[in-house]
C-alpha cells in the first residue's frame, strides 16, 4: 500500500521535504509523481523515505474536446466570484498579443469585455457548478484515465493527493483516483494559485489550506464545497523558517553572495521569468542606486532569482557593481531547455539553507506582489512592493500594477504590512525609511503572519500526514 502525492510543480517537492512526509508516512510508503521533464533532478534530491515516479503527460488545455469544457467552467466561476482577478487576465491577454497594434488591441479588449460579461452572467445564473461537473465527467471518460488507473494499481495506492493543481497533469491524477473510489486530498499550495492559476479544482475528500483567510477564499470561490472538508494545516514550506539549524550562518551566507556581512542588505526577489517583461529595468535601476550611494547606511543589494530560473541563463541584471550581487549566478542552460528542466528541482531543494538565510539576514525586501512578502513577514522584515514600471508607459495589461488587483493581494495590502512604491524614487525613499527604522509597520507584518500563514509551529507536515492517514483508514 502507498500514499501517492502529485507534485506537478518545480516547488511542490519542497513541501514534501520540509514537511518530512517521507518519515511521517514511512510505514505507509510514500510515492511522489513529478513532472516528467524534471524527473532526474527530483530523483537525485528525493527526501528520505520518498520514491519518485513520473506523472503521465497530459494537458486538458490542448485537447480539442476537453479545453472548451474546462475553459467555460473556469471563466464563468472566476468572472462571477472573482471578477477583478479574471478581468486582469482577460486584459493582459489582449495587451500581450497585440502590443504593437493599437487598433487590434482595442478590438481585442472590446471582445474580451463582452466575453467577460457573458461568462459573468453565466456565473450569476449558477452555471459554474454544473459546468465544473461536466468537465470532470468528460475528463473521467478520457483515455488518460485507463493509464492512471493502471499506474495507481501498480503503486497499490490507498490515498491520492494533489500538491500542485496549477500544473496541467494533476487534475487527471485526482479524477482517476476518484473514478477508482480512492480517497483524495488537495493542498492549496499558495494564495495566488487559488486566485489565478488552478483551472480545475476536483472534488476531494479533504482540502489543506494555510490559514483561515485561504479557507474563506476557497469557500467564496467554490461555495459548493462542504466546509468540513477544508482543514487548516499551515504550510510545510514554512516548517523550517524559524529554526536556525536549517539556515546558513551570516558569515557563510555573505561569503557565498560576495557581500559584506557588516553592512545592511536590501534583497530584490524576482518574479517568475518572463512574467514581467521589463523587470530587468527595475533591478538595474536599484543596482545603479547602490552605485550612486543613495541607499541609507551604506546598504548593499542582492538580486535574487526566482526559483524557476535556477540553473538557467535567464538574466537578472545587465551590470553589477561593488555592493551589488546576483544569486544564484547564471548558468549556461537556456531557460526551460531540457538541460535546465533536468536540474531545476534539485537546485531548489539544495538552495533551502540559502533561501532561509536570505530571509533571516535581509534588512529590506523588495518585490512585485510576491509570496516573499509573506515569507519576509514571518521574519518581521519590511517589504516594499514595486508599483511602477520602467519605462513608465508600459501597457496597463502588462504593468506590474495588474498583480496588485488580484483578490489574493487585497488582505495583504489592507494589513498595512507592505508599502507600495509608485515610482523609482519612492521605492528608494521607502527602502531608506525601513533601513533607518526597521520597526516601521511591524504591526502590519504581524497581521500578515496571523491572517496568511496559519500555524507556524514547524508541524504542518505532521498535521497533513495525520490527515492522509485518516483518509486511508476511512477508505
Amino acid at each position: 500500500m502507498s500514499i501517492v502525492i502529485g507534485c506537478d510543480s518545480f516547488l511542490a517537492l519542497r513541501n514534501v521535504r520540509n514537511g518530512n512526509l517521507g518519515q511521517h508516512l514511512r510505514d505507509k510508503g510514500l510515492v511522489v509523481l513529478v513532472d516528467p521533464s524534471q524527473y532526474d533532478g527530483s530523483h537525485n534530491a528525493a527526501p528520505p523515505g520518498v520514491a519518485i515516479r513520473s506523472l503521465l503527460e497530459f494537458n486538458a488545455g490542448k485537447d480539442p474536446r476537453l479545453a472548451p469544457l474546462m475553459n467555460r467552467a473556469y471563466v464563468a466561476r472566476k468572472s462571477f466570484y472573482d471578477p477583478a482577478t479574471m478581468w486582469e487576465k482577460f486584459r493582459t491577454s489582449s495587451h500581450k498579443y497585440h502590443q504593437n497594434n493599437m487598433l487590434r488591441r482595442a478590438v481585442s479588449v472590446a471582445r474580451a469585455r463582452m466575453q467577460f460579461y457573458r461568462y459573468r452572467l453565466a456565473g450569476f445564473m449558477g452555471k459554474a457548478q454544473p459546468w465544473r461537473q461536466d468537465f470532470a465527467t468528460a475528463l473521467q471518460a478520457h483515455p488518460i484515465m485507463d493509464e492512471y488507473c493502471r499506474l495507481l494499481k501498480e503503486l497499490d495506492a490507498e490515498v491520492v493527493v494533489a500538491f500542485s493543481l496549477e500544473g496541467p497533469r494533476e487534475m487527471a491524477l485526482i479524477e482517476a483516483a476518484r473514478k477508482m473510489g480512492l480517497p483524495t486530498a488537495v493542498m492549496i499550495r499558495s494564495r495566488d494559485n487559488l486566485a489565478a492559476k488552478i483551472q480545475h479544482l476536483p472534488d476531494a475528500d479533504a482540502y489543506c489550506v494555510w490559514a483561515e483567510t485561504t479557507r474563506n477564499m476557497l469557500l467564496r470561490l467554490y461555495p459548493e464545497l462542504p466546509a468540513e472538508r477544508i482543514h487548516i494545516t499551515g504550510s510545510p514550506q514554512f516548517d523550517h523558517h524559524l529554526n536556525p539549524a536549517y539556515r546558513l550562518t551570516r558569515e557563510e551566507f555573505f561569503r557565498r553572495i560576495g557581500l559584506d556581512p557588516a553592512r545592511p542588505l536590501v534583497v530584490y526577489t524576482c518574479a517568475t521569468p518572463e512574467l514581467v517583461q521589463h523587470e530587468i529595468n527595475i533591478t538595474q535601476h536599484l543596482a545603479d542606486v547602490v552605485r550612486q550611494g543613495r541607499l541609507a547606511n551604506n546598504a548593499q543589494l542582492l538580486v535574487r532569482g526566482h526559483p524557476r530560473s535556477f540553473g538557467s541563463n535567464y538574466p537578472l541584471l545587465r551590470q553589477t557593481y561593488p555592493g551589488v550581487a546576483v544569486y544564484p549566478p547564471p548558468c549556461n542552460h537556456p531557460y526551460k531547455s531540457a538541460e535546465h528542466e533536468a536540474v531545476v528541482v534539485q537546485l531548489i531543494l539544495e538552495d533551502e539553507p540559502m533561501h532561509l538565510a536570505t530571509l533571516a539576514y535581509q534588512d529590506v525586501q523588495v518585490n512585485i506582489s510576491g509570496t516573499m512578502i509573506v515569507d519576509s513577514a514571518i521574519f518581521d522584515k519590511p517589504t516594499v512592493g514595486v508599483y511602477y514600471d520602467i519605462p513608465s508607459n508600459v501597457l496597463a495589461g502588462l504593468s506590474v500594477r495588474r498583480f496588485y488587483k488580484r483578490s489574493d493581494m487585497q488582505p495583504i495590502l489592507a494589513s498595512g504590512g507592505v508599502r507600495l512604491a509608485h515610482s523609482p524614487d519612492e521605492c528608494v525613499a521607502w527602502i531608506n525609511r525601513y533601513l533607518e527604522n526597521p520597526a516601521l509597520d511591524a504591526d502590519g507584518r504581524r497581521r500578515i503572519r496571523e491572517q496568511e500563514v496559519g500555524p507556524l509551529d514547524g508541524r504542518a507536515g505532521e498535521r497533513m500526514a495525520a490527515l492522509f492517514r485518516q483518509l486511508s483508514e476511512r477508505g
